[in-house]
């Protein structure tokens, strides 16, 4: 098509576009989507929606005595989109630990490194110098100009790397917890993302925004260099035979078939009773399809526990908790929070049938999620373990089986992590066991959430949602991503019902899951799905400055009627909720949606009295209110 024509055919069309959403802000990235037929307006994938993604063969050597891990990697990256790359995008993540590179928070000179050593690169059959003039480095991206030597629209692309890099004591989400117990992840070098909204993905990993990767898969080998050394992973073990000696491995297999439950505490073995062979001189060969990342851990004395679990009625997932010896978390049964949560995922809220094939719980530092594998930090508190495990796991639906930009979007995977295990996080902390250490109250979660909303509702961090996360950093972006987004999620099931909220949920994950949805994508099918016309709601809560803030006024017309009116001061939809309380001691109470928000700032109700009111109060615990000093009469 003549350049000049397509170009005026796309004026028309964005122009057509922007009408369509002059009631709800639309970057001109997305309408570029739209008019390229790639999104929809109905939260659909558009006709000629496209997405990369590549099949990773990595053989890599971890050296516990060195701290090194070294690697040599083959991908097979498939450009699926309609455009040649000029240039080849790889994420280098270590990098994040040289000096010179910038963070989003000071970091100890003694935790710098040399980052990523790279000694050889190819691109289908081209060496390029890794120090040449075709090659930079800038932040955690390393660029690859390929001249002539496009990558073609689609082909399929053969990357060969060499790398190597020391484990860092301290890193981000990872690290070496004692000599030989570490989480990796962050290890590899990975393809950038190349998507139909951004082109190349070129946001610097800098400590606080996570994820955006294309789904592929992996097919990796992983030397190991002492006795007992275990390996948990991302997949699924090819191997089991050749790294387990014969006495173990019948325990390991009866185990993977749900016929036992698998209990070793590794720090009891010893050269007599080794469960690897070859004095753990091993090679681990785990394959993992359709994930957007590959993460392991491996340590030769934590306690190791194994059962398969029925997730829901057919389905079923290898779970597996490895914790240091005299771990606290361990006196409230990890395995069983674990197998408690995902069986809730799969059944209840999203009520999406866990999607991946195992499940490891690693005892580590902090918490931090990854496909297949979480790390969690050592909790004596009953209610934190109980969070801390189930809101790594539901990351398993936010971000990576749905493929979301964290980096750019976290409060499409972070509010969601909080949000789908509330009640059952409610429901466990009520049946607490009696040796539970409670250091603070989480009895109710919602409660809690709200609260910590609160905090930094109306401040000058309380930044509108839409924001790119990248661009902000410590409160701001944890306020959006976790509390305000909590709360989002909370106020739109009620206004939707938990029914049809659920139902819209689950038809999101079917359409958009092993894709890359937007926060449009996430609007426009709530839109569809609903048969209602949210715009109203996605431009206050996500696109325009506000606060929940409701007051109440009342007038009596009569001994027996009487008119109440309140006002939505701050701006923000939230539910109405008004209890009467009599005299006599009767209560009636008056709730509505955040629905009367729609199209005004006003909600007036009257009700018929039967007695003598005492007091009227608007608002509730679980409702937030910026100033609640006008909340009863």
């Amino acid at each position: 098509m003549n350049k000049a024509i397509y170009a005026a055919l796309l004026g028309i069309i964005l122009t057509a576009s922007y009408a369509f959403s002059q009631d709800i802000y639309m970057p001109v990235e997305f309408r570029k989507a739209l008019a390229n037929n790639t999104r929809t307006t109905d939260g659909q994938p558009g006709p000629s929606y496209w997405q990369n993604y590549s099949d990773y063969f990595i053989d890599a050597e971890v050296n516990t005595f060195e701290k090194i891990l070294k690697g040599t990697e083959k991908i097979t990256y498939h450009n699926k989109s309609p455009f040649d790359l000029t240039k080849l995008v790889i994420r280098l993540y270590q990098d994040f630990s040289r000096p010179g590179k910038s963070r989003d928070w000071e970091t100890d000179p003694k935790d710098f490194s040399d980052g990523v050593t790279i000694s050889r690169i190819t691109i289908n059959g081209i060496t390029f110098d890794p120090s040449g003039k075709d090659v930079t480095r800038p932040g955690t991206n390393m660029i690859i100009n390929l001249g002539s030597s496009k990558i073609m629209s689609g082909t399929d692309n053969a990357v060969e790397i060499d790398w190597s890099f020391k484990i860092p004591e301290h890193f981000p989400r990872m690290g070496m917890y004692d000599s030989t117990s570490y989480m990796v992840a962050y290890w590899y070098p990975q393809i950038a993302v190349y998507d139909d909204i951004d082109g190349w993905d070129m946001i610097d990993y800098k400590g606080v925004v996570e994820f955006y990767n294309d789904i592929s898969n992996f097919d990796v080998r992983l030397k190991t260099d002492r006795p007992n050394l275990i390996v948990w992973s991302t997949g699924i073990l090819q191997n089991p035979g050749e790294v387990f000696t014969s006495d173990f491995l019948p325990k390991y297999n009866d185990a993977q078939s749900g016929s036992t439950k698998l209990d070793v505490d590794c720090s009891k073995l010893d050269a007599s009773n080794q469960i690897t062979k070859n004095n753990g001189r091993n090679t681990w060969h785990i394959k993992a399809e359709s994930v957007p990342d590959f993460a392991f851990a491996v340590s030769d004395h934590y306690d190791w526990q194994m059962k398969k679990i029925e997730t829901a009625e057919g389905h079923y997932t290898n779970l597996n908790t490895a914790f240091r010896p005299g771990a606290v978390s361990l006196k409230y049964d990890v395995l069983t929070i674990a197998e408690k949560t995902i069986q809730y995922l799969s059944t209840v809220m999203p009520g999406v049938p866990f999607p991946y094939p195992s499940m490891t719980v690693f005892n580590g530092e902090g918490g931090m999620e990854f496909p297949m594998m979480v790390n969690d930090g050592d909790e004596d508190d009953w209610g934190s373990l109980i969070y801390l495990t189930s809101h790594e796991i539901s990351h398993t639906y936010f971000p990576f089986y749905m493929g979301i930009n964290e980096r750019k979007y976290a409060w499409m995977d972070e509010g969601f992590a909080v949000f789908l295990p509330i009640d059952f996080q409610t429901k466990m902390n009520r049946f607490a066991p009696d040796n539970a250490t409670k250091k603070e109250d989480r009895q109710d979660q919602r409660e809690y959430i709200t609260k910590g909303y609160l905090r930094n509702s109306g401040t000058m961090n309380d930044i509108p949602m839409l924001a790119p996360s990248n661009h902000l950093s410590s409160t701001p972006y944890r306020f959006n991503a976790y509390a305000k987004s909590t709360i989002v999620y909370e106020t739109l099931q009620d206004m939707l019902g938990e029914d049809l909220f659920a139902k819209t949920i689950r038809e999101f994950i079917g359409r958009w899951n092993g894709k890359h949805p937007t926060p449009y994508d996430f609007f426009f099918t709530f839109n569809n799905f609903t048969g209602k016309d949210l715009n109203w709601f996605w431009r206050k809560w996500y696109m325009e400055y506000g606060v929940p803030d409701l007051s109440i006024s009342a007038a009596m017309v009569s001994d027996k009627k009487m008119d109440v009116k309140i006002k939505n001061k701050g701006g923000m939809p939230v539910p109405v909720a008004v209890t009467i309380t009599y005299e006599d001691g009767s209560i009636v109470t008056h709730n509505r949606t955040a629905e009367v928000w729609k199209s005004a700032d006003e909600y007036r109700f009257t009700i018929e009295t039967t007695g003598k009111v005492k007091t009227i109060v608007l608002g509730n615990k679980y409702i937030p209110d910026v100033n609640p000093e006008d909340n009863a009469l």
